[in-house]
């Protein structure tokens, strides 16, 4: 009877973590922000000194290439990234300006004024990449880095597709401090950067499976590519239900006004 212990250890219980962090951190975001505004302080705090220590982690972490050294560099990656989007809808880090924007049906405009509504935020998440580069880059273990900016292109992918249009996504998941981007919102049945997106998302998730099942893959680089891999899956599943017909509200979900 074969040995399933090597599968499990390498390929099935990364991809059981890599979706239950994805799960519970995506979950205690929403709850966190769910609540009355007065906790966000405190919260965002308990939040920054998470990141601080997912930052430690990585660290430490970044000449390991052992099995425990993928799993501290892509938790902390996903930790640092957890903290930029709490700042983002708690409400600290978002743009210069807060107010409603008047819809303008030019696509340019709107997306200026779109940036101009998160820049704070896309400038705070450019500076993570850089201090986890500088925390890392050339070391071993690099999967910090990686994992944090697998996340912000998945992210910054979503959003565009929202922007441009989407079938099916949910801006009663925006707390009230930012129902003012519901004008930024746009609902079509396709866009032309959805199927450049998903594409792209395969591209990456297939050349990262590959990766993790080489048959002289080390242990680290099968469990980092099963992490990564997978968490892209995850970023191609969201990209993709935002095409798919709606079928009811989202888990959290308010019902508002989308502008």
């Amino acid at each position: 009877m074969p040995d399933i212990s090597p599968m499990l250890i390498r390929h099935l219980a990364p991809l059981l973590y890599a979706l239950a962090l994805w799960w519970v951190s995506t979950a205690v975001i929403i709850l966190l922000y769910r609540l009355p505004q007065r906790t966000y302080r405190l919260s965002f705090a308990a939040i920054t000194l998470v990141a601080l220590a997912s930052l430690a982690g990585i660290w430490l972490a970044r000449e390991n290439t052992g099995v425990w050294g993928a799993y501290l560099g892509f938790t902390g990656g996903t930790l640092v990234w957890g903290w930029q989007l709490a700042g983002f809808y708690m409400g600290f880090v978002t743009g210069p300006r807060e107010e409603p924007f008047v819809w303008h049906p030019s696509d340019i405009v709107r997306f200026g004024q779109a940036v101009h509504a998160s820049l704070h935020h896309e400038l705070a998440a450019l500076a993570g990449v850089g201090i986890l580069a500088a925390l890392s880059w050339g070391a071993p273990n690099m999967l910090g880095l990686w994992t944090y900016l697998l996340l912000w292109l998945m992210h910054l992918a979503a959003k565009i597709n929202i922007f441009l249009g989407a079938r099916n996504f949910h801006a009663g998941l925006l707390p009230d401090h930012l129902r003012h981007l519901g004008v930024f919102f746009r609902y079509r049945p396709m866009n032309l950067f959805f199927p450049l997106s998903v594409t792209g998302a395969i591209v990456i998730a297939t050349l990262l499976w590959r990766w993790a099942l080489h048959p002289d893959a080390t242990d680290y680089q099968a469990v980092a590519g099963t992490l990564l891999g997978f968490l892209t899956l995850l970023g191609l599943l969201e990209i993709w239900l935002l095409m798919t017909p709606p079928v009811g509200k989202a888990w959290g979900e308010r019902r508002v006004d989308a502008g």
